[in-house]
């Protein structure tokens, strides 16, 4: 490649030597030089030759910004391989220089690009690294230099140490005392962080008991000391690349960096332990935990009663208001726990763990027999102190159990000593099962009952779990653990039948014998000890069958017996779900058949039928949950829930209480079994079965009376479409042909050979039964759940029928037809697309010419009754709400062209365009015209439906269309539109002189704008912006445009968040501005006044000239809404209000501002 002329890079040297440049032109000469040698357009050689008076002048700045731009440039050509005499001749000139503290920067900089280069591209060879080293240890006092240079200091340590560790190996006393004075008194957070590296990496280099880490590690830990705990003072606009954690992570590593440390560090992080300073604490405990880990059980042994005093402090100073309530949900769990107390039975874990000596007791005597863990159990013991009687108490208890229970869960050994300390006492204290017999007699009875102690009941709870953990982890010993002398086990199965009794009375206790303060404590803890039992391992279990089975009882007649006490309900309810799970997870075959015998077939049983004292809600509720447990459990609900539907479809003759139960029945199968199912595969089969009997009980005509008249259709509709979307395309096939063939022999349908052309209106059934509509909504639930590949009987015959009963206002044969058109779905009658098209031009000038006929007359607002789904009532082709609903049509099918591309899309959009602009009003019958005079309506024209149809191609649908429902969905699809409909639009706007045609052409047009991707409306910002925010002037008189507003000004706020937005929007501030302070004062919907003036704080940070002339029509809309209703405006009001206070000083803003002090 040529080489640059002199003349077009030297100027960019001396442009950088040149101090008074800007920065700017300096980093842009330094990325011009680096480019022109990546591409070997200047050669270093060159570069360096020419800039030798540079590199040596006696000009100390102008010899530190060469030697500075040589070390730029190298380290913008890393990866730009250099021969060996280049990295030679390179590594000798900023090794001198480091010895020259006035160009000492580039050096820096030149040495660590060298460091950084990689072995393929040519890098320093050690022999210079190690002369580096020499020469920066001798030459630089890092302590002296600027923060910046400092990094750099530590950047080549870091680097050196990291890469090339063998070249420090050598260093001397001497050398190692050095880098001590280089961190000694460092402030700087990224050098900091650095030197934390340095000294983690430098003591791990040196692991021998005599080497230079044993003798040098008190003075790097005094240094490492100064700065614990980290304290982070810089702000956060400080643009630092280290944050207080990331500090404390380095510094805990240095910790952790080797055991010479052990002698010093421990006894540090334990004296921190009584800061008064949360942050201390907390940070003592976490380098605590860290340094026990490393340091080993050797070093560790002899702090073992230091670290256990200074933990039990910890963890038994939990205040009341730091408790932690052990039954609330998981986010209250997760609001209220403690972090201080979490990190310390953390580090206690650690130190069982990790302490260990040959005198297996000696750690776990320390704790048992401490007297303060000693005094705490007596205290539970006592009959005084055998109920709760405040939070501390509560705290204490919750303490000494997580004690416990880490303690016995670390290992076999640790849980025998616990159980044979304490287990057997604790079940004593609670009692016999007489005992609890008697006290509910007695409660039932009226009486008064002895106490229950919780203590004792939490303590034994806590330690089943903690056995349990065992038993998972010493799961392959469990058959030695069961004949060893005096093991938990053992001493767990002599107690069991016992326990269980005792658990289980609290689930029939009357609540009202215990304090309401810890009712839920009581209950939680009984249903926690159930569940530990029934979840053992079966391997490892002691529990046998029968016992197994009691605790199933006991939990299921919660569920069915006690659903009026809510906590105790969803605790029992969650018990039963996990255990499900766990035998589904340790494949506990035996476990499954006493499951499914006592817990899921009587749960599935409460869904047979709607009598019942339980609400369905609850009945649902815990099928479902019980479902989730395992796959099978879930096939079995939803096979009963199939069941249900199917018989009671047939006995909701009349009871519209039966009918309510199916449609709940179904929702449930329909939103959260069927998806769960979904996801866990195996769905298939089921799902065809389903259909296939919903369409068996369906094909007698006066079951469907039965159903449209009690409003089942909507809900065995949505229930179809699902049920044929997850099946395969072989099952979709046998689905469509039953439920075509269903239709065929209910409709009389001409010979396949009369079906080239559309029917008449008229032509099929002259007048369409509640019940054949109802039919034909079926089918297309069918067809559009289809998949692209399943074959459909009969496409024409199929089509024409659906065009039909468009024609005659049901919208669901529009979800068909515009299933059909988007999917095309596969058919052998057609051998080329053309066909389909000339049926599809066929049925919209069919649809054109029936909304245009007559479509003069005005009509009130109480005549028109919009269809949707549920509305399959029969109207005759000249009807207005089939009108409305063949508009509807239009629009679906339109959606279906507009997913897959189809340029035919813009007929349909066109018509719709006709509409808007056409200002014809729908056509009514004489009496409805008659009743239109006497009434207080306004107009509506045809425009107003034409506006919401916009609103269906371009909105996301659950109804069809959609992935779930296998629709063809092309790529940017909605960008496409809005930029071929946009010119458009904006023409027609400017030419409309009615309002009423405009306002159609604003709403239209705003619902496109509403649901096209914002980054496309903002890119034709300068287009439309006038037009939205007079559409938002416009329409917000309307209330029934309020949704439309809210969706435009969540587009107005998208344009302010984006820079080429705020640019347009600058150029018409004004009239933005005045139409935001308007909607702060919008009456039909909160969110758009907080909106509004979420918008107004995002204008303060345009220009101030730009937006001072608007301040005081701005803050009087504020001071408005502070005296709004909802409190989320009156936010939003103050915020509005003061962000523009500090935006402007000014004597004419107090003048305002004094005036109005007293409004507000």
């Amino acid at each position: 490649m040529a080489r640059v002329p002199l003349g077009e890079w030297v100027p960019h040297v001396e442009a950088y030597v040149d101090v008074s440049r800007p920065a700017a032109q300096h980093s842009a000469s330094v990325d011009a030089l680096a480019a022109l040698v990546n591409k070997d357009r200047l050669t270093l050689f060159d570069l360096v030759s020419k800039m030798e008076m540079y590199l040596t002048t006696t000009d100390h700045i102008v010899r530190s910004r060469g030697i500075l731009l040589l070390g730029e440039i190298l380290s913008r050509i890393s990866v730009k391989w250099l021969d060996v005499n280049t990295i030679t001749t390179l590594s000798d000139f900023f090794i001198s220089r480091l010895s020259d503290w006035q160009a000492i920067r580039g050096a820096l900089v030149g040495c660590l690009a060298l460091l950084h280069r990689k072995q393929g591209v040519g890098c320093i060879v050690f022999a210079d690294i190690k002369r580096l080293v020499e020469s920066f240890l001798q030459n630089v006092q890092v302590q002296s230099l600027a923060a910046a240079d400092r990094k750099l200091c530590f950047q080549i340590l870091s680097c050196i140490l990291d890469r090339y560790p063998e070249a420090i190996k050598t260093m001397d006393s001497e050398q190692l005392y050095w880098i001590c004075e280089a961190i000694d008194e460092e402030k700087d957070p990224e050098c900091l962080k650095l030197s934390f590296h340095v000294v983690e990496v430098v003591m791990k280099l040196f692991p021998d008991p005599s080497g230079l880490a044993a003798q040098f590690a008190s003075e790097f830990f005094e240094i490492l000391s100064k700065y614990f705990p980290v304290y982070f003072t810089h702000g956060a606009g400080d643009d630092l690349n280290a944050t207080r954690d990331d500090l404390s992570r380095a510094l805990m590593h240095a910790f952790c960096s080797t055991p010479y440390f052990e002698p010093f560090a421990i006894p540090l992080l334990l004296d921190k332990l009584s800061s008064s300073l949360p942050l201390a604490k907390l940070e003592s405990l976490k380098y605590l935990d860290n340094c026990i880990r490393f340091y080993g059980a050797d070093r560790m042994v002899r702090h073992a009663s230091a670290v256990w005093l200074k933990l039990k402090e910890v963890i038994f100073s939990l205040s009341p208001e730091q408790l932690l309530l052990t039954s609330g949900s998981a986010k209250d769990a997760e609001k209220n726990k403690n972090q201080m107390v979490s990190e310390a039975l953390n580090c206690f874990k650690t130190a069982i763990t990790y302490i260990d000596s040959s005198d297996k007791d000696l750690f776990i005597n320390l704790i048992l027999l401490d007297e303060d863990i000693v005094n705490k159990i007596h205290s539970i013991s006592s009959a005084e102190k055998s109920i709760l009687s405040s939070l501390e108490d509560l705290a204490q208890v919750h303490a000494l159990g997580s004690v416990i229970s880490i303690l016995a869960e670390s290992s076999t050994y640790f849980c025998t000593r616990v159980f044979q300390e304490h287990l057997t006492h604790l079940v004593d204290i609670l009692g016999t099962s007489t005992d609890y017999e008697s006290r509910r007699l007695n409660t039932c009875n009226g009486s008064s009952s002895a106490a229950v102690n919780y203590g004792a009941l939490y303590l034994c709870v806590q330690m089943l779990a903690s056995c349990r953990e065992v038993a998972l982890v010493s799961y392959a010993e469990c058959s030695s653990l069961k004949l060893a002398k005096e093991s938990w086990w053992l001493i767990l199965e002599k107690k069991l039948d016992q326990l269980i009794h005792l658990l289980g009375s609290f689930l029939t206790l009357d609540s009202r014998s215990m304090q309401s303060m810890f009712r839920q404590e009581y209950v939680a803890c009984a249903v926690k000890g159930l569940l530990t039992l029934a979840t053992f391992p079966e391997q490892c279990s002691p529990l046998l069958a029968n016992a197994f089975e009691d605790i199933l009882v006991m939990l299921t007649s919660v569920i069915t017996s006690k659903f009026e006490n809510v906590d105790l309900w969803r605790l029992s309810l969650k018990a039963l779900t996990s255990i499900g799970s766990s035998i589904v997870e340790f494949n506990a075959s035996q476990k499954e058949v006493i499951y499914c015998r006592t817990v899921v077939d009587k749960i599935v049983s409460l869904l047979e039928s709607y009598d019942g004292s339980m609400p369905l809600s609850l009945r649902l509720e815990a099928s479902y949950e019980v479902g989730t447990a395992g796959l099978n459990h879930m096939l079995r609900v939803a096979r009963s829930l199939e069941g249900a539907v199917v018989t009671n479809i047939s006995k909701a003759n009349g009871r519209m209480e039966c009918a309510e139960y199916v449609a709940h029945l179904f929702e449930c199968y329909s939103s959260r079994v069927l998806p769960w199912l979904f996801t866990s595969g195996g769905i298939n089969e089921l799902a065809l079965s389903f259909a296939m009997h919903l369409l068996d009980e369906i094909k007698d005509l006066s079951m469907l009376d039965r159903i449209s008249s009690q409003g089942l259709l909507d809900s065995l509709m949505t229930g179809m479409k699902l049920l044929v979307g997850v099946c395969t395309e072989e099952q979709q096939t046998l689905i469509v042909q039953k439920a075509y063939s269903m239709v065929s022999s209910v409709l009389p349908l001409p010979l396949k050979s009369m079906t080239r052309c559309l029917w008449a209106v008229d032509e099929l059934v002259p007048s369409h039964s509640v019940q054949e509509t109802a039919l034909i909504g079926m089918l297309s639930s069918v067809i559009v759940g289809l998949r692209l590949q399943t074959p459909v009987p009969d496409m024409i015959v199929m089509i024409n029928l659906f065009t039909v009963f468009l024609l005659n206002g049901q919208l669901p044969a529009a979800y068909a037809l515009a299933s059909i058109f988007n999917k095309y779905l596969h058919n052998p009658e057609f051998s080329h697309e053309n066909q389909l098209d000339k049926i599809f031009d066929d049925i919209l000038e069919r649809c054109f010419s029936t909304v245009l006929a007559n479509s003069y007359s005005k009509i009130s607002h109480s005549s028109v009754d919009t269809s949707n789904d549920a509305n399959f009532l029969y109207v005759s082709s000249g009807n207005i709400p089939s009108k409305i609903d063949i508009l509807s049509g239009l629009a679906w099918i339109g959606k279906g062209l507009l997913m897959r591309g189809d340029e035919k899309m813009k007929d349909i959009s066109m018509f719709l365009l006709k509409c808007l602009c056409s200002g014809a009003t729908l056509a009514s019958t004489p009496a409805q015209e008659e009743e239109s005079c006497g009434s207080d309506s306004s107009d509506t024209s045809i425009a107003t439906y034409a506006a919401g149809a916009f609103n269906v191609m371009m909105s996301d649908s659950e109804v069809c269309l959609n992935k779930k429902f296998h629709a063809r969905i092309k790529p940017l699809y909605k960008q496409r539109f809005f930029s071929i409909m946009m010119p458009i639009f904006l023409s027609k706007i400017k030419e409309a002189t009615s309002m009423e045609t405009k306002l159609a052409l604003y709403r239209a047009f705003g619902h496109i704008i509403s649901n096209a991707p914002v980054p496309a409306v903002i890119t034709e910002a300068h287009q439309i912006l006038l037009v939205m925010v007079d559409s938002l002037a416009k329409l917000s008189v309307d209330i029934q445009d309020k949704d439309l507003v809210y969706n435009l000004l969540l587009v107005l706020s998208g344009m302010l968040m984006d820079e080429k937005g705020k640019e347009c929007i600058l150029d018409n501030i004004h009239i933005t501005v005045s139409v935001l302070t308007q909607l702060v004062s919008y009456p039909h919907m909160m969110v758009v006044r907080e909106t509004a003036l979420q918008c107004l704080v995002a204008f303060s940070t345009f220009p101030h000239s730009k937006i001072f002339p608007m301040r005081l029509k701005v803050l009087q809309a504020a001071i408005k809404a502070l005296d709004d209703k909802k409190r989320a405006v009156r936010q939003e009001a103050v915020r509005c209000r003061q962000t523009w206070c500090v935006h402007f000083t000014g004597r004419p803003f107090y003048k305002f501002w004094s005036k109005q002090l007293f409004v507000a």
